[in-house]
């Protein structure tokens, strides 16, 4: 009886085994899509520059302002997952904004919150921090695109209805020794001192491109579509993050399984061969027995 028991334990523990190892699989394939994504949005983003440059070099950017809101409100956009097996991601993201607001001595009253993905909503909900809207979790590369154009649409929103002066995203990275961090990233007020830079800088030919349309109906669609797609690359990075963070927490598991799998066929044999033993016992005895006789 004890052997059929240890047998059926072995079986589901090599089930869990599979179920481990193939999440494990999706999570590599995932994290390898997303991160070819955002480096196909950091060559949009290059070019992107390029045509900020050609505006900067024909004096085509707006005038920068030094005056400081002294009312300054905030929209924090956090960026959250809605599957499981990655520990304190949504959480940490919380933590972080809330620790952003302590030093900055933002008053709550001044904040407002866009989240990615229904527990980072419930989560922010939950800490009392006002939400906005909420958006679900993409779950494709090109889905994203569409949820970076439909934020940046509520940011704008927002923006006009709140006298919003300062938009930050939360989100996960990737650095250096595949540790994974939290990263708050400003991306309003829209760097313009960055730009103006660029007219100190020399075009990479003698001929400079010129302009066909009116230069500020341009400038306003750069600076959209720039806000976008960072918007885009914060999110790819928060999936790559959350499904490498996956991918290690099921490595862990998959480890973990593996040393009770090796403990649990040890036991089943020494239980066999003992019920082995106990067996040739029974059958010794039964022919002693029959000698006797």
């Amino acid at each position: 009886m004890a052997v059929e028991i240890l047998r059926r334990r072995i079986k589901t523990t090599q089930d869990l085994r599979d179920i481990v190892s193939n999440m494990k699989m999706l999570s590599s394939v995932s994290i390898l899509q997303y991160e070819q994504a955002d480096k196909s949005l950091d060559k949009y983003l290059r070019n992107l520059r390029d045509a900020f440059h050609i505006l900067a070099l024909h004096h085509y950017l707006p005038q920068v302002s030094d005056k400081k809101n002294k009312n300054s409100r905030y929209l924090f956009l956090l960026i959250g997952s809605d599957n499981g097996m990655v520990g304190r991601f949504n959480r940490e993201i919380v933590e972080n904004a809330q620790n952003y607001i302590r030093q900055k001595h933002i008053s709550l009253n001044d904040a407002l919150f866009i989240t990615i993905g229904k527990r980072m909503n419930a989560l922010a909900e939950n800490s009392h921090l006002k939400v906005y809207c909420s958006y679900a979790v993409s779950n494709s590369v090109k889905a994203v695109a569409m949820l970076a154009e439909n934020v940046i649409l509520n940011i704008d929103e927002v923006i006009r209805k709140e006298r919003i002066s300062d938009v930050i995203v939360v989100s996960h990275h990737r650095g250096e020794h595949n540790v994974i961090n939290v990263e708050l990233k400003q991306i309003i007020p829209f760097d313009m001192k960055r730009l103006q830079k660029l007219q100190n800088k020399k075009w990479e030919t003698n001929n400079i491109p010129q302009i066909g349309v009116d230069a500020g109906k341009m400038f306003a669609e750069l600076v959209n579509e720039s806000l976008m797609i960072r918007v885009g690359k914060e999110i790819n990075s928060s999936l790559a993050a959350e499904h490498y963070t996956r991918m290690t927490n099921m490595q862990n598991a998959e480890k973990n399984i593996d040393e009770n799998l090796e403990e649990l066929n040890l036991e089943y044999q020494q239980q066999r061969q003992e019920e082995i033993t106990d067996e040739l016992i029974d059958v010794i005895s039964g022919v002693e027995a029959m000698k006797d006789r």
